[in-house]
């Protein structure tokens, strides 16, 4: 007989306030391709993204975590955005404000592979995404990646000043 009568209640998550901006860890979660295991594929094989979550990492929400997919191959505009949170991350973690055209900041905004963005540290705006349907629950969704030109970027990231190792 296995007793649980000594385990804690379930958590009551409750949907993280829209507009919320955390110091979060993003995290690709394993693959399907046979070369780079950061890369899902479809089932049907249109597309390929990064099956990704971001971690919270300090504050009253520590710990939860925000599930997204970002778009490699497949729809154009996916593809389009995908790159764009890529770049986002890129400069979160790093940062680089996106104005900046330096040679070191382009530099920065490269990878050797996908894996390079793994367990970076990214401040993000935090919303709520509705079932259109109705017949799933709300859910939390990044709403963008806030990178040094934001006004309360500084309160979550100190120390990003570059040059950093290149």
């Amino acid at each position: 007989m296995i007793d649980f009568n000594d385990a804690g209640a379930q958590s009551n998550y409750e949907l993280i306030p829209a507009n919320t901006l955390a110091k979060a860890r993003f995290v690709i979660n394993g693959g399907n391709d046979p070369v780079d295991n950061c890369i899902t594929h479809s089932k049907n094989g249109d597309t390929s993204y990064l099956d990704c979550e971001f971690i919270i990492l300090e504050g009253k929400y520590a710990k939860r975590k925000i599930f997204d997919k970002i778009g490699l191959s497949g729809n154009d505009s996916w593809v389009i955005m995908g790159r764009a949170r890529i770049r986002a991350i890129l400069e979160s973690a790093k940062g680089i404000n996106p104005k900046d055209m330096s040679e070191i900041a382009q530099k920065a905004r490269t990878i050797e592979s996908f894996a390079d963005l793994n367990n970076l540290d990214v401040v993000i705006k935090i919303g709520i995404e509705h079932d259109k349907n109705g017949v799933y629950p709300d859910k939390n969704r990044v709403l963008a990646i806030i990178t040094p030109e934001h006004i309360s970027y500084s309160e979550f990231m100190t120390g990003q000043d570059i040059p950093w190792s290149l």
